[in-house]
């Protein structure tokens, strides 16, 4: 797998993360235009951080304990909003250098 991609159900906006090495055993992805990460993080599962793994986004009904991030609803929040998210893997868009909207 390439990447993910997120798409925020309210309005489509969606944010392209493509592969990055492997933290704690596991592979990273990293948003192309921001460093923010998607990784496994131990005893916690996968989530969306920063580099200091302050979470900003996890999977809603399960924190996903696989090798992969879990494709489906994810959850968001910052400061006083949150939002709806579904993960989708990305091989093909991906690779093929689509950006985020």
């Amino acid at each position: 797998m390439v990447g993910v991609r997120f798409v925020r159900r309210v309005d489509g906006l969606t944010y392209e993360f493509v592969r990055d090495g492997e933290v704690h055993g596991f592979p990273s992805y990293k948003r192309v235009d921001l460093d923010i990460w998607c990784r496994r993080l131990p005893d916690f599962g996968w989530v969306v951080c920063n580099e200091v793994a302050e979470v900003s986004s996890r999977p809603f009904g399960d924190a996903g304990w696989g090798d992969l991030p879990p494709e489906g609803v994810w959850v968001s929040y910052k400061g006083d909003r949150s939002y709806v998210y579904d993960l989708v893997r990305s091989d093909v868009q991906a690779a093929a250098g689509l950006e985020s909207r």
